[in-house]
């Protein structure tokens, strides 16, 4: 069921996209692996999940990627501080995925 508040935090989650799309890859992490992630994996599965929620509830396998990914993310993001874009290039990232995986859930409910 979607309510006022999950149409704000759609309305919102599509202005991050928007955002989001707008900005360039970071180039030092194409071949840069933080703890042992690829950085452009990480990236197109996180943001292909994004997209989806945008369009419609989660499938069972986006729902997994989302769920497993954020809390993957959310250990790198502190060891990428040293690259300020790519600090803000995978925090805007994950501020994205926690509003997909809450309007997500929202959803189900």
């Amino acid at each position: 069921m979607i309510t006022t508040m999950t149409e704000t935090r759609l309305a919102q989650l599509s202005r991050l996209w928007d955002e989001f799309r707008a900005l360039g890859f970071p180039s030092g992490f194409y071949q840069r692996e933080p703890d042992g992630q690829c950085m452009v994996m990480m990236d197109s599965m996180l943001a292909g999940c994004v997209s989806s929620a945008l369009s419609g509830p989660l499938n069972d396998r986006r729902r997994g990627i989302l769920q497993t990914r954020i809390v993957v993310l959310g250990q790198i993001l502190p060891s990428i501080g040293d690259d300020e874009y790519a600090a803000k290039y995978f925090a805007h990232l994950h501020e994205m995925v926690l509003m997909a995986a809450e309007i997500d859930n929202a959803r189900r409910e």
